[in-house]
């Protein structure tokens, strides 16, 4: 994945437009009648330096042109382990053949800014920004049930298993498994993020689906340390209400019989357990007490498969609920009578609920918080060491960063493979000096392109992630371009990210990117077995038949077109496709074949290359046919042209009039964002060029005139001329001297 923001400042710079002058193509100085394979190679080959010089131009503006590489994560590590190589040179060769192809295709990036998300001098703040979570009560471990990839042997979280129940990547059924890991508790933000969504008016469609995945925040959390037997187990339970305001009513608390207390190694188990009655509504000895309300209340194991949404544990307030009214009152409890007037309303109960840390925070039945923990090695090591006396303890600042030790072998099968560095493994408590061990899951990769936009600001920065006041000269970003397929993943996490800097104090605004443009994908063809959903490269298929087959098996396939990708089999190698069909003729092709916003299938017989190529050649004609009229003895006489020529010569002539217009509309619009104005100087309302103008004096019609009058430009051309008036645009750079013709 490149990560890639759009600059939030002008993108074009005068010395950009004016390119050489010298020719369309003249490397040897004879011209090729023919646009053949090699002609195009030609033209490209003597125009891309000049190109790339112009261009570096660019970055002397307010421009920010960056590139990253999202270079962690199942991917790499599984093409490595393929491959029988290291991940980490796997990984390095790729990005230097990568910007290999993008220096071949003319693209043009601040290089000094670049990022690699699998460098130590990255993950180091990915690792801080990870413990100033942990600090802030927003990184947490707990066992779950989670989502578990058979084929990548790993967890995904929530947004990364499709409508199907399949893996976002591999395509493998999904399986539900208990595990202890790490979460980041998004579900503190989902009020904030989803009322933020509001100002984000050019958010076209991604708005609706972040909302929507969000949900109706009206109700919240609320903290329970569980007792058993009067005695506090240890466990601190989080139960939720769409009515917080009547809290003070709850009866009892509601787990479902799926709930990990159940199933995993809590100190609760042996009693829920013993409680049990599958298909009933069971009341258990263990009690929980509201933090926030001093309320001890008993713990109820439904009699449901499944709650509203994701939830899997509720207050049961039987004045705000007739079906809580009924179950408490079948299992003899005794109804909680709240204060005749409730002291305090919706907004006071959660604020207070939030001040003393006990929950409060509004969200939704159907969002959870967000689970990073990877049992995979190609990651940003989680910076913990679980000490046997002071629990989880976050690695201190000044020991980051928590370096990826190297591993003997990758299999990608079992147990997390930094379990097998022992040396790395084994080390000392930060807090209390006694032995202790060092955290084996690594970050979910949405975690290090959560906050690489702000790193972009400040790439060389090795006391803090970013200073703030570079990142508040650039941020937000104007336009950002991304595909859909981010729309619930990487654009929420980078906004649930930049709310918290800005709680931190880390930055002044709260949303990273003002407009967004969803681009279309360039998409290939996948063949996928049916029965375990595995993507098969194209040599192990067979495309005899009418339709194609897997070679060993002989079975059908399924046949889709999906976002090119490495696991999925389906890419195209830029720089072949480059020899075969030329630079030029591939960004005619993108221009043509769809609108930005729309998807392309990758399909060479039967899309538009055949079209374009002929329209170049078209084109090339003209031009060839333009050089040798011009070229020839004859003078074009105009009298000679009929009504219709002369009608179409004439709307030739007025649109050259109106493009030198726009060409420097576009110049003095851009050019007042840089140090220097650029003011174009007419005489007699007739453009006659342009002079460079500091920007503070751009308004002073003294100090433009003189400045223009000085200039090489105006010592040619007014010097001996007797200037009338001198007239100084309000709105534009622009100065029309009126002289004696």
């Amino acid at each position: 994945m490149l990560l890639a923001v759009c600059s939030r400042r002008p993108l074009l710079d005068a010395h950009l437009i004016r390119l050489s002058v010298r020719g369309l193509f003249s490397e040897s100085g004879v011209w090729e009648r023919d646009y053949k394979a090699e002609t195009r190679r030609q033209v490209e080959q003597w125009w891309h330096g000049r190109i790339q010089e112009q261009c570096s131009m660019l970055f002397v503006l307010q421009v920010l042109n960056p590139m990253g590489w999202d270079a962690f994560g199942l991917p790499a590590e599984n093409a490595a382990i393929e491959r029988g190589l290291d991940p980490e040179d796997w990984t390095k060769s790729n990005i230097e053949s990568m910007r290999k192809q993008l220096d071949s295709l003319g693209l043009c990036f601040n290089w000094d800014r670049e990022v690699t998300t699998c460098l130590p001098d990255y993950y180091k703040w990915t690792q801080y920004l990870f413990n100033k979570l942990f600090e802030a009560g927003l990184a947490y471990q707990k066992e779950a049930l989670v989502n578990w990839d058979p084929v990548d042997q790993t967890v995904l979280a929530d947004e990364q298993v499709d409508e199907s129940g399949r893996s976002w990547r591999s395509g493998a059924p999904v399986e539900q498994k208990l595990l202890k890991q790490w979460f980041i508790k998004t579900t503190n933000y989902a009020k904030p993020l989803l009322d933020a969504l509001a100002d984000l008016p050019e958010w076209y469609g991604v708005k609706s689906m972040q909302a929507n995945w969000i949900g109706d925040c009206s109700g919240c959390f609320f903290n329970h340390i569980m007792k058993v037997d009067g005695r506090d187990s240890g466990e601190v339970l989080a139960a939720y209400t769409c009515s917080p305001e009547a809290v003070f009513g709850a009866a009892y608390v509601s787990v479902l019989p799926s709930h990990r207390l159940l199933h995993g190694s809590s100190a609760l188990k042996t009693a829920l357990l013993r409680a049990l009655r599958h298909g009933r509504d069971s009341l258990t000895d263990v009690t929980a007490l509201n933090v926030f309300t001093g309320r001890e209340v008993p713990v109820v194991i439904s009699s449901k498969n499944e709650f509203d949404g994701h939830l899997d544990t509720v207050i049961g307030i039987p004045e705000s609920s007739e079906e809580d009214a009924e179950l408490a009152q079948s299992l003899g409890l005794n109804e909680v009578n709240p204060p005749s007037r409730r002291a305090e309303a919706f907004n006071s109960v959660t604020q207070k609920a939030r001040e003393r840390n006990a929950g409060g925070y509004l969200t939704s039945t159907k969002l959870r918080d967000w689970l990073i923990s990877r049992q995979r090695y190609w990651g940003t090591p989680i910076p913990i060491v679980h000490c046997g006396a002071c629990g989880p303890v976050p690695v201190p600042v000044e020991e980051l960063p928590v370096m990826l030790p190297k591993v003997p072998s990758l299999s990608g099968k079992g147990a997390s493979p930094l379990k097998t560095a022992r040396d790395w493994l084994r080390c000392q408590c930060p807090r209390c000096k006694g032995p202790a061990e060092r955290e084996t899951d690594t970050m979910d990769t949405f975690v290090d392109s959560s906050w690489y936009y702000f790193r972009y600001t400040d790439p060389q920065n090795t006391l803090r992630p970013f200073e703030r006041s570079r990142a508040d000269h650039w941020m937000p970003v104007d336009v950002y371009i991304g595909g859909k397929e981010h729309a619930v993943m990487h654009l929420y996490y980078a906004r649930f990210l930049s709310h918290f800097c800005r709680d931190q104090g880390m930055v002044s605004h709260r949303e990273p990117f003002r407009k967004l443009l969803v681009q279309g994908l360039i998409k290939g063809q996948t063949f996928r077995v049916p029965e375990t959903g595995q993507y098969l490269k194209k040599e192990d298929i067979d495309f005899s038949g009418p339709e194609p087959i897997q070679r060993d098996t002989g079975g059908r396939l399924q046949v889709t077109w999906e976002k090119m990708s490495k696991s999925k089999h389906n890419g195209l190698d830029p720089q072949e496709v480059l020899q075969q069909y030329g630079l030029d003729t591939m960004r005619l092709y993108l221009l043509y074949a769809a609108p930005p916003e729309q998807d392309i299938l990758w399909d060479v017989k039967t899309d538009a290359i055949p079209g374009v190529l002929r329209w170049q050649a078209r084109l090339w004609g003209l031009v060839t046919k333009l050089r040798a009229a011009r070229e020839g003895p004859e003078t074009p006489n105009p009298s000679v042209l009929n009504k219709r020529e002369r009608s179409e010569a004439r709307k030739i002539w007025e649109n050259k009039n109106y493009a030198i217009t726009q060409y420097f509309t576009i110049l003095v619009v851009f050019q007042l964002a840089s140090v220097f104005s650029l003011f174009c100087p007419q005489i007699n309302n007739k453009v006659c060029g342009s002079v460079s103008v500091p920007r503070e004096v751009a308004q002073d019609a003294q100090k433009v005139q003189e400045l223009v009058l000085n200039s090489p430009l105006g010592v040619r051309l007014l010097s001996e001329r007797v200037i009338k008036k001198a007239i100084l645009s309000p709105r534009t750079a622009l100065i029309n001297f009126l002289v004696d013709e």
